[in-house]
C-alpha cells in the first residue's frame, strides 16, 4: 500500500489529473474510451482531469492505469522525495588468509596457457576486422497497409510500414503516388515535397528499425469502383533506376460501409474497434475521428445516408 492510499473502509488513492489528461492526449485516446474501460461517464473521467475528484477508488485506479498502458504509481500525487544519503563503501576483506604465501607458478606451466590466450585473441581481432570490412546487408522492407472499402468523399487512412536496420540509421527515399480521384487531407510525418493533386508523396528521411508513414485521403467515384494505390521505397544509389515497389496492399473498393466495419456489417464490433486502436493508436499527427468509430460501436449500428453524406448511428 503506498502513502497516498487510505485504508478500509474503502481503499482510496490520490491520483494527478494533469498526469492522466497528459497521458490520455499522448496516446490519442478520447475521455469516452478511457470511461468505457474504467466502466465510469465520461464525466467522472473529466472530473477526474480537472482534479474535482482528486480521490478515486483504488479499483477504479488500477483499471484506469491499465488503460492509459501505465503502473499505478505513475498516476498518484507526487510527495516530496527525501534525500537518502549514500552509506560509504564498506572495505572490501582480503581473499587471502593472513600468513599464507602466494603460490608462484612455474614458467613450464604458464607457455601453453599464454600461447591458448595469444590464439583467442587473435581469432577475434580477425573477426572484428572481417566484420568491419566486409560489405553488411541490409534487411529491408516496405509495406503499405489499406481497408478493404471506403466511402466516397469520406476519409480514410492509408500507413506505409518502413522496416531497416535497427542498429544504425537508413537513409530511404519514399515515393508514393496519389489516385488521381483523390485529395490528400494530411500527411505524417510531414512530406519533403508532393501531396497536392496529381503530385506523389515524397519522403527523404533517416530511420532506424521500423518506422510508419501514414496519409490521410479521401477519393471520389462510384460504387464498386476501385482505387490502386503505387510507390516505390529505396535505400541505396544502386536501387535508383528501378526501385522496389511498396508490397502489401495496392487497392480498395468504394461502397456504402465506413472503412473501419471490416465486415460491412453496418456495426462496428468489439475485435473491430481494437483492430483501430492496435493498428492506428500510436500514430501522431493525423485525425482518424475516434469519437464518430466510438459512437458508431457504442450504438447498435449505423447507416450511411448518401443524401446528407452523414453517418446516422443507430441506438
Amino acid at each position: 500500500m503506498t502513502e497516498n492510499s487510505i485504508p478500509s473502509p474503502m481503499s482510496m488513492i490520490k491520483v494527478d489529473g494533469a498526469k492522466i489528461k497528459r497521458l490520455r492526449e499522448e496516446q490519442g485516446l478520447t475521455q469516452l474510451y478511457l470511461a468505457t474501460a474504467v466502466q465510469v461517464t465520461t464525466d467522472t473521467i473529466s472530473r477526474w482531469e480537472n482534479r474535482r475528484y482528486p480521490s478515486i477508488k483504488k479499483e477504479n485506479g488500477l483499471k484506469l492505469a491499465e488503460a492509459l498502458n501505465v503502473s499505478l504509481e505513475d498516476l498518484l500525487e507526487e510527495e516530496a522525495v527525501s534525500t537518502v544519503e549514500e552509506k560509504p563503501a564498506e572495505d572490501i576483506p582480503a581473499l587471502m588468509p593472513a600468513g599464507r604465501e602466494e603460490t608462484k607458478a612455474k614458467p613450464g606451466k604458464i607457455w601453453p596457457v599464454l600461447i591458448l590466450v595469444l590464439g583467442l585473441a587473435g581469432a577475434v581481432l580477425a573477426y572484428i576486422w572481417f566484420s568491419r570490412h566486409s560489405p553488411s546487408t541490409v534487411t529491408f522492407s516496405a509495406e503499405r497497409i489499406l481497408p478493404d472499402h471506403c466511402i466516397a468523399g469520406q476519409p480514410f487512412p492509408v500507413i506505409l510500414q518502413i522496416s531497416g536496420d535497427a542498429e544504425k540509421s537508413t537513409a530511404l527515399i519514399v515515393r508514393e503516388s496519389i489516385p488521381p480521384n483523390a485529395t490528400v487531407k494530411k500527411i505524417t510525418p510531414a512530406a519533403s515535397a508532393g501531396g497536392k493533386k496529381n503530385e506523389p508523396i515524397k519522403w527523404l528521411r533517416k530511420i532506424n528499425g521500423t518506422e510508419i508513414f501514414a496519409y490521410i485521403i479521401k477519393v471520389s467515384g462510384k460504387d464498386e469502383e476501385l482505387v490502386n494505390f503505387s510507390g516505390t521505397a529505396a535505400v541505396s544509389d544502386a536501387s535508383e533506376n528501378s526501385p522496389p515497389p511498396i508490397a502489401g496492399d495496392t487497392t480498395t473498393v468504394i461502397g456504402q460501409h465506413h472503412w473501419a466495419d471490416i465486415d460491412k456489417d453496418n456495426s462496428i464490433s468489439d475485435s473491430e474497434i481494437l483492430s483501430v486502436y492496435n493498428q492506428y493508436g500510436e500514430i501522431k499527427g493525423i485525425d482518424l475521428d475516434i469519437d464518430l468509430i466510438e459512437e458508431i460501436w457504442l450504438g447498435s449500428g449505423y447507416k450511411w445516408n448518401a443524401a446528407t453524406a452523414t453517418f446516422e448511428i443507430i441506438d
